[in-house]
């Protein structure tokens, strides 16, 4: 079943369109990760989806809910965290999460313990008495996150989420994701951060001018900018004798000195190709030092998709 759906959503600014005719569909207990160029329309879209932002024509479904429709934003349990999360900063990050925890439904005991249990899983307890102005910025990204799962929401809709962060808060923030996905919760994300997109979405939806040009599974962006596995090879001592190799149904390249990308005909059958390659290297006299197969990254499909436009 699918948690979310939009269907033919168009936004305009005045003359400028935001967004056009955009469709992607989101399944329960699913990540779905939005990529694009700035200005694309991703967060046009999230804002659109949450009811923030009239939209000029389409369809938005969140749990079945039709968005448009009076009082939808009250029918729905979802968290946000926008690009910027925003506080009173006059608050300390307690009190910010139980007026937050209130709005969302939260009472007496029970908001008690989800405050200390977001506290917790975000690695932020030692703030929690700390008055939000003077947080730094990745500890308030942090904050922003717990706040928009402390109601325990079914949908959760992040832009940018791992903005600010360092290393291991990434880390940390990615394993929180894939909890929550495992418990059923719906997550739809933002991220030009195009590693986090391919260790998290199960799906993917890549924006350009407004225009959804690709919704799916990220290997079906693959198989539509045909990019192949390739093996790559590194030479201990390169004195060009791989020159004399052929091998067929193979492309024998060097991109530098010491190094050699082979790419096969038939992608399916580069495992294949591999020994032959590596013997008759071996036999030419190359001196090889490592062998590797590399498969197309999310990035590499991105890249060669928007032309680096990113």
């Amino acid at each position: 079943m699918e948690a979310i759906i939009i269907e033919d959503l168009v936004k305009r600014y005045g003359h400028f369109v935001a967004v056009d005719r955009a469709s992607l569909r989101v399944d329960e207990g699913s990540v779905y990760g939005l990529i694009g160029p700035n200005g694309a329309g991703k967060s046009t879209i999230i804002r659109s989806l949450l009811g923030l932002v009239p939209y000029n024509g389409g369809k938005v479904i969140v749990s079945g809910t039709d968005m448009s429709a009076p009082g939808a934003q009250g029918k729905v349990r979802v968290g946000y965290l926008p690009q910027k999360a925003a506080f009173q900063e006059w608050r300390t990050c307690e009190q910010a999460l139980v007026t937050l925890g209130r709005l969302s439904g939260l009472e007496g005991e029970r908001l008690r313990t989800r405050v200390d249990e977001v506290l917790g899983q975000l690695g932020i307890e030692e703030y929690r008495g700390r008055k939000v102005g003077k947080l730094s910025g990745g500890t308030l990204q942090k904050l922003g996150f717990a706040q928009a799962i402390v109601h325990e929401p079914s949908v959760l809709v992040l832009d940018e989420p791992m903005a600010s962060l360092d290393p291991a808060s990434r880390f940390m923030l990615k394993k929180i994701i894939k909890e929550l996905r495992d418990s059923g919760t719906t997550i739809l994300f933002s991220s030009h951060i195009l590693s986090d997109v391919e260790d998290l979405a199960d799906s993917v939806g890549l924006l350009q001018s407004g225009k959804v040009r690709y919704s799916g599974p990220i290997d079906g962006l693959e198989r539509m900018v045909s990019l192949r596995s390739e093996l790559v090879v590194e030479l201990s001592d390169d004195r060009g004798e791989w020159r004399s190799v052929e091998v067929l149904g193979t492309d024998i390249r060097q991109p530098s000195t010491g190094w050699l990308v082979v790419h096969v005909d038939d992608p399916d059958q580069l495992d294949a190709y591999v020994p032959r390659v590596i013997d008759a290297l071996m036999k030419a006299g190359c001196r090889i030092r490592s062998f590797n197969r590399r498969d197309p990254k999310l990035e590499d499909v991105y890249m060669a998709y928007v032309g680096g436009s990113m």
